[in-house]
Protein backbone atom coordinates (compact mmCIF):
# COMPACT_ATOMS: atom_id res chain seq x y z
CA UNK A 1 0.00 0.00 0.00
CA UNK A 2 1.21 3.22 -1.09
CA UNK A 3 1.74 6.66 1.25
CA UNK A 4 -1.16 8.53 -0.51
CA UNK A 5 -4.73 9.96 -0.10
CA UNK A 6 -7.87 8.34 -0.12
CA UNK A 7 -10.91 10.53 0.18
CA UNK A 8 -8.92 12.74 1.96
CA UNK A 9 -7.30 10.68 4.41
CA UNK A 10 -3.61 9.41 4.29
CA UNK A 11 -3.04 6.27 3.95
CA UNK A 12 -0.51 4.44 5.83
CA UNK A 13 2.09 1.69 4.93
CA UNK A 14 1.39 -1.15 7.52
CA UNK A 15 4.36 -1.72 10.09
CA UNK A 16 4.78 -5.54 9.66
CA UNK A 17 6.53 -5.61 13.09
CA UNK A 18 3.12 -4.47 14.23
CA UNK A 19 0.01 -7.35 15.15
CA UNK A 20 -2.55 -5.02 14.07
CA UNK A 21 -0.99 -4.66 10.82
CA UNK A 22 -0.30 -8.63 10.14
CA UNK A 23 -2.76 -11.13 8.70
CA UNK A 24 -4.37 -12.53 10.87
CA UNK A 25 -2.50 -16.16 10.04
CA UNK A 26 0.90 -15.00 10.38
CA UNK A 27 -0.29 -13.36 14.05
CA UNK A 28 0.63 -16.10 16.39
CA UNK A 29 4.03 -15.49 14.78
CA UNK A 30 4.59 -12.20 15.35
CA UNK A 31 7.62 -12.67 17.69
CA UNK A 32 9.97 -13.60 14.19
CA UNK A 33 8.95 -10.53 12.76
CA UNK A 34 10.28 -8.46 16.00
CA UNK A 35 13.32 -5.71 14.46
CA UNK A 36 14.79 -5.77 17.88
CA UNK A 37 15.01 -9.39 17.99
CA UNK A 38 17.26 -9.75 14.71
CA UNK A 39 19.77 -7.10 15.05
CA UNK A 40 22.55 -9.67 15.66
CA UNK A 41 23.05 -12.67 14.71
CA UNK A 42 22.91 -15.39 17.45
CA UNK A 43 25.98 -16.20 19.08
CA UNK A 44 27.83 -19.26 17.89
CA UNK A 45 27.88 -22.27 19.72
CA UNK A 46 29.85 -25.72 19.43
CA UNK A 47 27.65 -27.68 16.61
CA UNK A 48 27.61 -24.82 14.67
CA UNK A 49 29.61 -26.30 11.21
CA UNK A 50 30.33 -25.30 7.63
CA UNK A 51 29.42 -27.86 4.50
CA UNK A 52 32.64 -29.06 2.65
CA UNK A 53 32.08 -30.34 -0.64
CA UNK A 54 34.37 -32.67 -2.29
CA UNK A 55 35.64 -32.29 -5.54
CA UNK A 56 33.57 -34.67 -6.97
CA UNK A 57 30.11 -33.40 -5.83
CA UNK A 58 27.92 -32.67 -8.61
CA UNK A 59 28.36 -28.17 -9.79
CA UNK A 60 24.46 -29.20 -10.47
CA UNK A 61 21.27 -30.93 -9.40
CA UNK A 62 18.65 -31.74 -12.06
CA UNK A 63 15.58 -31.53 -9.76
CA UNK A 64 13.11 -29.07 -9.10
CA UNK A 65 11.94 -27.96 -5.89
CA UNK A 66 8.61 -28.15 -6.30
CA UNK A 67 6.23 -30.19 -8.76
CA UNK A 68 4.93 -28.40 -11.66
CA UNK A 69 2.13 -29.44 -14.45
CA UNK A 70 2.81 -30.70 -17.76
CA UNK A 71 2.38 -27.19 -19.20
CA UNK A 72 4.53 -25.22 -16.19
CA UNK A 73 7.15 -27.69 -17.09
CA UNK A 74 7.33 -26.87 -20.73
CA UNK A 75 7.14 -23.82 -20.25
CA UNK A 76 10.33 -23.91 -18.13
CA UNK A 77 12.06 -25.94 -20.51
CA UNK A 78 11.82 -23.56 -23.69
Amino acid sequence: MDKGQDNGKIRKEPDKTNPEDLLDYIRPFTHLFNKKKFEKLPERHKWDHEINLTDEAPKELNAKAYTMTIKEEKALNQ
